[in-house]
């Protein structure tokens, strides 16, 4: 168990987790290095962080691991919006690209 010392704070996530985190990766490296992961999937944000450098930014670039930020809710950033209006514009465009892309039916 962690115990965490600094209190959250909306936006600065980052400097209250990611020491933590930093020390399981480095724990790992050194006891099971034949584990260490390729990438990092980390419960926050990465470049959609409102300030452009989230969570993920802060340990990929400690780690020196590729991280992808897998956060749990959309900030509003530069032309992304969370409302409706939006998700109806986006609604099966994934999919149907992922379908049509020819490197998939390779």
């Amino acid at each position: 168990m962690v115990s965490l010392t600094a209190p959250y704070v909306s936006g600065f996530l980052a400097f209250r987790e990611v020491p933590f985190l930093l020390e399981l990766v480095r724990q790992l490296q050194e006891k099971e290095p034949d584990l260490m992961p390729q990438v990092l999937l980390v419960d926050g944000n990465g470049v959609l962080h409102h300030r452009g450098f989230g969570m993920a930014c802060h340990l990929g670039v400690l780690t020196d691991l590729p991280c992808i930020g897998v956060a749990k809710k959309l900030l509003q950033v530069d032309g992304l919006e969370n409302n409706a209006l939006h998700k109806e514009k986006l609604s099966g465009t994934c999919t149907e690209q992922l379908l049509t892309n020819s490197l998939l039916s390779r």
